[in-house]
């Protein structure tokens, strides 16, 4: 099975769980061949930093989706911060996982993160914290009653901080050998992935 198979069925496992439950629980649907490839670049050693929606990620690392219901839990031993739902503080609590262990963490956010992004990529650069930020950038319908959510370009913002920056499509492939590159390169990172 592969490991975007895996997370999908850990994914349609999570969500019966939590049908009846507190936690409500909305599926990856086009997010997990992202999710998928930007765990699998990871090292099992490596601190996640997922969100809410994305902890079912775990489940690559040998998770049992029963671990992953409530989701301010975490997920010990698998390296799994408690899943901040707000995309700021979970960036935020990413950069200080990173400065505290001196290991690699991967945080995933999407564009509401933009807020609190140029702040992370600050902090990770000055302090060259092996931060990989995987940010998700959704394509919205055109009637979307949304304004567009970013000021400016986030890879170019990264690379005026000093930050690597890639963009990638969202398959698994690409996803994965981004994130394993910016491990490998080991200061801070940030992948945007265009998800259709």
């Amino acid at each position: 099975m592969s490991a975007l198979q895996q997370l999908l069925a850990a994914d349609a496992a999570l969500e019966a769980a939590l049908a009846d439950g507190p936690h409500p629980h909305l599926p990856l649907g086009r997010l997990a061949p992202v999710v998928a490839g930007a765990v699998s670049g990871m090292s099992k050693a490596d601190w996640l930093a997922l969100g809410p929606r994305e902890r079912v990620g775990a489940a690559l690392r040998g998770c049992a989706v029963g671990r992953l219901v409530d989701p301010m839990a975490g997920a010990q031993p698998y390296k799994v911060a408690p899943a901040v739902a707000d995309p700021g503080a979970r960036l935020l609590q990413a950069a200080g996982l990173a400065r505290a262990t001196g290991q690699p963490v991967l945080c995933l956010v999407g564009l509401a993160a933009t807020g609190a992004l140029a702040e992370a990529l600050s902090l990770a650069a000055a302090q060259r914290l092996p931060l990989i930020v995987v940010l998700s950038a959704l394509a919205l319908p055109a009637e979307a009653a949304v304004a567009p959510l970013i000021p400016a370009d986030p890879v170019a913002l990264a690379a005026a901080l000093g930050v690597a920056g890639a963009r990638v499509v969202a398959d698994q492939h690409s996803v994965q050998q981004a994130v394993s590159a910016a491990r490998a390169a080991g200061g801070p990172a940030l992948i945007w992935v265009d998800v259709p």
